[in-house]
């Protein structure tokens, strides 16, 4: 017994670090890479369009990001082919909580979920797990990455995350909703203040079926964004 624990921790501390760096290492060039974006920048507009498959029908919705230091609003305004009446949902950070804003179930506070405060940018090094584990290296796109699988047990939504070796940006995503699969594909990456920031193309796939595209149409920063912009009235 004494001997399967030490060749299984000798596994653990194999796959956990790959040539010399850790995910902890991944996850720290995650972080510096977004907090010099939001340092030069100080605050961030992001519009973007997201044609998705709902139904058999097609839905086409803009979303709007505002970010200024940790709080943000993200209002996304979305009509169907053919129809006139549009819907606009609202997440909304205000420093201490997250909001969900819809005209079905009002004024919403969401779970205190890390990835959701923190927003976006940073979004994919708080999925990953410090004990998350290095499993090997694969090509996206023709660029070398290090792939990274979360614990089982972690409760996690996304499973495994290509993370460029170069530009510590994650490329691929693959995890599971109920019984099904889930990939997100991160391509067109762009500078923001000469660091790489924001992929302006995602494509969602389940089950290896297209169901979204999303495109980025504009990045606007150091924009004046009142404080009254991420301030929620609960009824």
């Amino acid at each position: 017994m004494k001997r399967i624990a030490l060749i299984a921790l000798f596994f653990l501390t194999v796959t956990y670090t790959l040539n010399g760096l850790s995910v902890k290492t991944i996850v720290d060039e995650m972080n510096i890479r977004y907090n010099k974006i939001m340092e030069r920048a100080g605050t961030i507009k992001i519009t973007q369009v997201i044609k998705s498959i709902s139904d058999d029908a097609e839905v086409t919705s803009i979303q709007t990001v505002l970010k200024k230091g940790t709080r943000y609003k993200i209002e996304t305004v979305s009509r169907m082919a053919l129809d006139e009446e549009k819907i606009k949902n609202i997440i909304l950070f205000d420093g201490k909580d997250v909001w969900f804003i819809s005209p079905f179930v009002g004024v919403t506070m969401m779970p205190k979920d890390e990835a959701l405060v923190q927003g976006i940018f940073d979004d994919f090094s708080k999925l990953i797990p410090i004990n998350s584990v290095i499993i090997g290296e694969e090509k996206i796109n023709s660029e070398d990455c290090y792939v990274i699988k979360t614990p089982a047990q972690s409760g996690e939504p996304l499973k495994k995350i290509w993370i460029s070796k170069t530009r510590f940006v994650p490329l691929k995503a693959l995890g599971y909703f109920k019984k099904s699969i889930i990939t997100l594909i991160f391509t067109e990456y762009k500078k923001i203040k000469e660091i790489w920031g924001i992929p302006f193309k995602t494509e969602t796939m389940i089950d290896n079926k297209h169901v979204a595209t999303t495109i980025v149409e504009s990045v606007e920063t150091g924009i004046k964004i009142v404080d009254e912009t991420f301030e929620v009235r609960v009824k």
